[in-house]
């Protein structure tokens, strides 16, 4: 038996992953312990969509590579995307990596950990066919819970490693969807979100994305249904109806436009324009009318001028999201864009994040502020960090709200009235 500390970086696939790892680690007989200093094994979940990421994970491995000098049994392992991408070249460029896991091959974990040293094999092969279906995820939120229903990706975007590192697109049968998200309603876990690198392109057992969320809405016990991410290109008008029409399914979209310039969305392979993103928003109001709409948002993408960089300006005033979370453009090895000339220079990529940044944080603000006086349905989840009187959950539309509340409400729907508003939060009564 071994106690094995994970640390997850990255998005929320990676925090399903780790449930995932999690539970198979236990199944082995190995125990999870919350606290670094007891662990016999620090295993360390990695993204690699920015350089970012992988350097911080690179920093923390040598920061925690002085444990082995009192403790010569100590283990350290990568898994997960950037250990895909890198493979065994990881354990060349950090000394202190004991052993590297990728995306496919979590299945090799528990023994991993019983004998100390690698099985024969690939630890890092891509398998087109895992799905990890009959493993239940060993949970660590306590009420709201992350169910993956595919794998892989087809996009082939020219910034992204994500169809390298994953693999192809694979779909999970939808009645171990089902049989999941009813057995975590079961348990409490009543706010369900499905997971998928592009949830709209959803397909098995006859079922297409607008089925599956009708059969899930059927579930009794389920309370709130959400989903990401959904591409653009995907986007139906059946998904729409099925969103407006399923009860349980909350009024909240997130929808990557990445820039607002047809010829940068071109260049990124992005299979739509933005006057079709726009028709999108449309339609989705249209059905849908208190619907909250977030987005990613990429500024320096190779050959981004001062001209393409305003469009995506003139479409975040046009659309006015609820959120937006601002990235700069990462050059990753291996994807198309890596190689194309005309790379915008990083102060310039930052003076333009910074601008993007700023106008969203301004827009956010009135969208928030703009609930001032309804009422909304909060999902209690944690006690509030600021004050042992209040408790904060989400909104229907995915917006943070406190409100005052006791221990004893966590878990529970509450209707509140917004009393005032940051560009983070609703404050309510």
């Amino acid at each position: 038996m071994m106690r094995f500390f994970l640390e997850t970086y990255g998005c929320q696939m990676n925090m399903a992953d780790s449930e995932l790892v999690s539970s198979i680690l236990i199944d082995a007989g190995h125990q999870p312990v919350s606290k670094i200093d007891n662990a016999d094994v620090i295993i360390f979940n990695t993204c690699s969509v920015r350089q970012h990421a992988e350097q911080r994970v690179l920093g923390r491995i040598a920061n925690e590579k002085h444990r082995k000098l009192d403790n010569p049994g100590l283990k350290i392992g990568v898994i997960g995307c950037m250990a895909q991408r890198m493979g065994k070249r990881l354990m060349e460029i950090e000394s202190g990596i004991d052993f590297v896991v990728g995306v496919d091959q979590y299945g090799l974990l528990g023994s991993i950990l019983s004998d100390s040293e690698l099985p024969e094999g690939d630890s890092t092969s891509m398998d087109s066919s895992q799905l990890y279906s009959s493993i239940l995820p060993q949970r660590e939120n306590q009420h709201c819970a992350f169910v993956t229903i595919m794998r892989g990706c087809d996009n082939f975007c020219t910034y992204c490693i994500v169809p390298y590192v994953r693999g192809r697109e694979r779909s999970r049968p939808a009645q171990d969807i089902f049989a999941e998200v009813t057995a975590a309603t079961l348990k409490g876990y009543r706010d369900i979100t499905l997971l998928g690198q592009n949830v709209n392109s959803y397909s098995h057992d006859g079922y297409d994305f607008p089925g599956l969320l009708r059969h899930l809405n059927s579930i009794d016990s389920l309370w709130r249904l959400r989903f990401i991410t959904s591409h653009p290109k995907d986007l139906s008008e059946r998904l729409i109806d099925a969103m407006a029409e399923c009860d349980k399914v909350c009024e909240h979209i997130h929808l990557p436009l990445q820039s607002g310039d047809n010829e940068i969305l071109r260049r990124m392979n992005r299979s739509y324009s933005s006057g079709h993103y726009l028709d999108l928003i449309t339609r989705l109001r249209n059905a849908i009318p208190d619907i909250a709409i977030t987005t990613d948002l990429m500024t320096g993408f190779p050959g981004e001028t001062g001209l393409h960089f305003e469009n995506t300006l003139s479409m975040m005033r046009e659309i006015e999201f609820d959120y937006a979370f601002c990235f700069k453009y990462s050059c990753r090895e291996g994807t198309e864009a890596a190689a194309y000339d005309q790379q915008v220079p990083e102060e310039l990529r930052l003076e333009r994040l910074q601008r993007m940044i700023d106008l969203q944080r301004e827009i956010t603000l009135r969208k928030y502020e703009a609930k001032i006086g309804s009422q909304v349905e909060v999902f209690v989840e944690n006690l509030s960090r600021k004050s042992a009187d209040h408790v904060s959950g989400k909104t229907r539309d995915f917006k943070i709200a406190v409100l005052s509340g006791t221990v004893d409400q966590i878990g529970s729907l509450m209707t509140a009235t917004v009393k005032s508003a940051t560009a983070g939060t609703l404050i309510c009564e």
